[in-house]
């Protein structure tokens, strides 16, 4: 019974009641103890009565509850940055569903999301009812209900992108308060931006090397921004973006690679990430998912890029790369479905050659190097032989590409689904490239801003300008094409594809497919995935929640 009280207070906010002080500060996270543990003490209801919400001290715990409900779902299931596995740039080795078409309402994926959600937003809720009591200074008074206003508002953004209109929730309630319908989608997006705009003006800019990683002012206005994109409340978009470029300390690093490996932690370009460290059980299973056999950690490849992707960066004079300008390796056009022309290493290092550097950044493609078990540089023969000891082997051998982003090099970290590899959320790149969306989609045709904005997340790739005369449609193609390419593999193309309305023609029908044109799995988009499911749990708990269409 201890067990089944346990599990509702972890995964359905309506019935979690608080924790008590399991907290490693420094890696803002929260840890429970066994079943007896967390049942043995002097009351349930936990942080809300008793000896709890008396200082400044529980204050900046209770807000670390928050970090640590963000960092649960960035590593639930498939974290964060494998959402694109269900769009048309990086696909699933192992899972089928969302990428079929397949997953049925009921599936756990929607159920934990949700729960993660609503236990966050709670949190918030108890520390905007319990703070302002709490004598302490008003200084970190202002900042620890900053963080809860950011992340109410962040846990709500995330709701409302996948579910759509869900039910609003402003203050910590009990069991029996917990059943109210879905607010419209206005009224979801109107708290977001009222809970950002109050958190923008209590947080600080930013905060000295022991606070890394918590919400600064400029994250929330970057999410403000964000919110009235997705509104396609475009000018209020692009003026809270172009604040953030204008007004912040956040500048682009120089080398694209460095934003994802260790080493890139903490680095001027990324406004808010999710923090780890080198410690089992607070460490990021990037190396694992994203990973290779050749790798310290020994990966699975569990994302891979597709071709799609590989085939969408440019030549590095800003021309669209295409096979027919290619020969084989008897002189004919290079086929890419034909196998035959992918064993001639000549003709397929062609492929490769004079393209935009983020593709070498990004991905390990066939006669490229990768260092790394024990420091070893390794060669990506293909076809591959596994028995050549110098040879890069992926897992999957039949012509996979594989991820280079946020794959360690080297042996420095050895622990496989504990990398202390910082994952960014917001970062400068993508501030500046939805700032050149909203501004194009708000005028008749795109003004100098729009390219300067494009053309410095270009030129730090090392890429020339865009061509001047684009008009409002063009230029809305390049801007989605370079979101694609600069942000791939981070999660933000499931995102982007269903807020644009294009999933269905860019993924459904299409076939995964081996580099060698080989067909692995046919994906799946039908209309009703726009929108995730309302678990059917939450439902028969609250006959209040309405489904969405297509679910039923």
């Amino acid at each position: 019974m201890g067990c089944r009280i346990k599990y509702y207070l972890l995964t359905r906010t309506i019935m979690f009641k608080h924790i008590k002080k399991f907290i490693l500060p420094a890696a803002a996270v929260v840890m429970l103890s066994s079943c007896s543990d967390f049942l043995d003490r002097n009351s349930l209801v936990g942080l809300s009565e008793g000896d709890y919400w008396k200082s400044e001290d529980d204050a900046i715990k209770g807000a670390n509850t928050l970090y640590a409900a963000n960092k649960e779902f960035t590593n639930s299931i498939v974290f964060y940055g494998m959402m694109d596995d269900f769009t048309d740039i990086s696909y699933q080795s192992f899972a089928t569903g969302l990428t079929t078409g397949l997953f049925p309402a009921n599936a756990a994926f929607y159920q934990t999301s949700w729960g993660i959600f609503y236990k966050g937003i709670f949190r918030a809720n108890t520390i905007l009812t319990k703070v302002p009591e709490i004598p302490m200074s008003e200084a970190m008074k202002n900042r620890v209900l900053g963080e809860a206003k950011f992340f109410r508002a962040y846990f709500y953004f995330k709701l409302w992108d996948y579910f759509g209109a869900v039910p609003l929730y402003e203050h910590a309630m009990n069991v029996d308060e917990a059943y109210n319908a879905r607010a419209t989608e206005k009224e979801v997006y109107d708290l977001i931006v009222k809970d950002l705009t109050e958190a923008y003006a209590m947080l600080p800019e930013t905060y000295d090397q022991s606070n890394k990683g918590r919400a600064t002012k400029w994250a929330a206005l970057a999410m403000r921004g964000k919110a009235h994109l997705w509104a396609k409340e475009n000018e209020k978009a692009a003026a809270d973006f172009k604040e953030v470029m204008d007004k912040s300390d956040r500048r682009l690093l120089g080398d694209f690679h460095t934003l994802f490996r260790v080493a890139g932690n903490n680095n001027t370009e990324v406004l808010f990430d999710v923090q780890y460290i080198a410690e089992q059980g607070h460490g990021i299973a990037t190396d694992r998912n994203y990973g290779n056999a050749r790798g310290a950690t020994t990966g699975s490849q569990r994302t891979r890029p597709t071709p799609k992707l590989v085939n969408a960066f440019e030549m590095a004079d800003g021309s669209k790369f295409d096979f027919n300008n290619y020969k084989n390796a008897q002189g004919g056009t290079f086929n890419p479905n034909n196998a035959a022309d992918w064993r001639d290493e000549a003709s397929v290092r062609k492929l490769f050659e004079n393209r935009d550097p983020r593709l070498h950044k990004s991905v390990i493609v066939p006669w490229s190097t990768f260092v790394g078990r024990g420091g070893v540089e390794f060669l990506y023969r293909f076809p591959v032989v596994a028995s050549d000891a110098t040879a890069y082997v992926p897992v999957w051998t039949n012509g996979s590409y594989a991820w280079r982003k946020f794959v360690e090099t080297g042996s420095v970290y050895t622990l496989q689904d504990n990398m202390p590899q910082n994952f960014p959320l917001i970062r400068l790149a993508d501030v500046m490239l939805m700032y050149a969306e909203a501004k194009n989609e708000a005028l008749g045709s795109p003004d100098q801003s729009v390219y300067d904005a494009v053309d410095a997340v270009r030129a730090r790739a090392g890429m020339p300008k865009l061509p001047k005369g684009l008009n409002k449609e063009t230029m809305r193609e390049r801007i989605r094409q370079e979101r694609m390419v600069e942000l791939a593999g981070e999660g933000q193309r499931y995102s982007d594809i269903r807020r644009w309305k294009i999933a269905k023609s860019v993924v459904d029908g299409v076939w995964m497919t081996e580099f060698t044109g080989v067909n692995i799995r046919q994906r799946g988009f039908p209309d009703h995935y726009y929108l995730w499911p309302i678990p059917q749990a939450e439902r028969d708990l609250n006959p209040k929640l309405t489904q969405n269409p297509g679910w039923q």
